[in-house]
């Protein structure tokens, strides 16, 4: 229970729709790289794929500022281990970051990425790659968000023995050792919280409840587990529905229909916010009110679900949150966001033009954004704060702080949090590599591994035997979750 608190929600952000290039991506050489996985967008568009014609990758749409932050916080704890003298002294990392999209398939396409940088002589990758410039091993993967997500990520990296460090996956089949050899995380699996939600409908004597999940891996087990817990507690559940991002028409009607005609009013749900909100919408479009949602950590604060044409349906909802924890100089860092600043994050032109309803001039004849972002006019879904069917040029004079959005919103950092700790925990293991005594090393007969030929399975036995990061002004010490 202290891992978790309830609130309720009580305010709304907006979106917008972009798309996403193949090649977008923030990256910086250093002697050691680290991979990163973020949800930059909150899904893709519906593609129909022709069987006749070469597949293409689908346009990723409705940018998340909540995403871009939480890759900020890894670029951010990058910098302050590089410029600390007794954290991985004369060494530098890199790092090498995607956007998720929401989504496995695009996930995957950049583990892959993850996969050939580390020459794993099997695959036979030189034919299909210059090889000539030598690239840095990703040594380790922090991500993915969604706990479906990072399962199917950490099917890939364990194959290779490449250690992934999620900041956000709760799923308690994560938790499975002997399946998944390279995953860590930074969160506590969901046993906690969905015990928690069962001693909240025990407290208030909610005795007749309906239950909601994601059809993944979070959802699931975490309803599954909250269901165990209720017959223990003489709580009984008038339906159970499961529900997607990408739910067919006819599925959705259905369970809203469940919903309207039962008698509970309690509505337990275990699911991230893009897989709830076409639910939620439906329900608000059929003015279904008089329900308490009562709301897992990853859809609780989301700012799609807390709108305020929502909040008829959804005022009084009782969420869970994950432990806050503070990053000292990290606000600092999110106001010094600039794109003539940021040569290696290719994802703040994205951010610019979206924060500022504007597009940058430069190159912006080919930019496949502008497409997606007429389209979404013309069909009424566009984002921006704009009324006109076009963006003005941004002038680069536009002020971050004059603005509100989910990324400056960093008064109680949990995601961004984690994906600090995620990085520390990674450096820390790189530290116990770097300065191993010969005798006294986690490997064959003590002996130590090469800090500058370390490899994806040392790090990974490292990491499995590091147990906290540093302990600084503020930082709150915490652990790997290894479960």
């Amino acid at each position: 229970m202290t891992l978790y608190r309830f609130y309720f929600l009580l305010f709304a952000f907006t979106w917008n729709t972009s798309a996403y290039g193949p090649n977008q991506r923030a990256q910086k050489k250093g002697d050691i790289i680290l991979g990163g996985l973020f949800p930059i967008h909150f899904g893709v568009a519906a593609k129909h794929q022709d069987l006749k014609s070469r597949p293409e990758s689908v346009e990723c749409i409705r940018y998340n500022f909540r995403g871009f932050r939480w890759l900020q916080a890894m670029i951010f704890a990058i910098e302050e281990i590089n410029n600390s003298p007794t954290l991985l002294p004369n060494m530098t990392l890199g790092y090498s970051i995607f956007d998720t999209c929401n989504t496995v398939s695009k996930a995957l396409e950049a583990t892959l990425s993850f996969v050939a940088q580390n020459k794993i002589d099997s695959l036979n990758l030189d034919e299909f790659c210059n090889c000539s410039e030598h690239i840095p091993s990703t040594i380790a993967v922090v991500g993915a968000t969604g706990s479906g997500i990072s399962t199917a990520v950490a099917n890939l990296l364990g194959l290779f023995y490449i250690p992934q460090v999620s900041y956000a996956s709760s799923s308690r089949l994560l938790s499975n050792r002997n399946e998944y050899k390279s995953f860590l995380r930074t969160i506590p699996n969901d046993e906690h919280q969905a015990t928690a939600m069962a001693d909240i409908v025990e407290y208030f004597r909610w005795n007749w409840v309906g239950t909601i999940a994601a059809d993944d891996n979070y959802g699931r087990p975490g309803i599954e587990k909250f269901r165990e817990e209720t017959e223990e507690r003489n709580i009984c559940i008038d339906f159970s529905e499961l529900i997607a991002q990408y739910l067919p028409e006819d599925q959705l009607q259905q369970v809203v229909k469940v919903i309207q005609n039962s008698t509970a009013k309690v509505i337990v749900v275990f699911s991230s916010a893009p897989d709830l909100e076409p639910l939620i919408k439906e329900i608000v479009t059929r003015n279904i009110t008089g329900r308490i949602w009562l709301a897992s950590e990853a859809w609780a604060s989301s700012s799609l679900i807390a709108m305020p044409e929502f909040f008829h349906v959804m005022g009084g909802t009782i969420g869970f949150a994950l432990k806050a924890g503070q990053i000292p100089g990290f606000r600092e860092f999110l106001q010094k966001v600039h794109p003539k600043k940021s040569a290696n994050n290719g994802f703040i032109k994205e951010f610019w033009e979206e924060t500022f309803n504007c597009y940058l001039p430069e190159g912006n004849k080919n930019y496949p954004g502008m497409a997606a972002f007429h389209k979404g006019r013309e069909e009424g879904t566009g984002g921006g704060n704009g009324t006109a069917a076009f963006r003005p040029p941004c002038t680069g004079r536009e002020n971050i702080t004059s603005v509100e959005t989910p990324y400056m919103d960093y008064t109680h950092l949990r995601i961004s949090y984690n994906v600090y700790l995620a990085v520390y925990s990674i450096a820390h293991a790189l530290q116990d590599i770097y300065t191993c005594t010969p005798g006294k090393g986690l490997f064959t007969n003590g002996s130590c591994a090469d800090i500058k030929k370390v490899e994806a399975w040392q790090l990974r036995i490292a990491s499995s035997d590091a147990q906290q990061t540093p302990k600084q002004p503020g930082f709150l010490s915490a652990g790997i979750n290894h479960d």
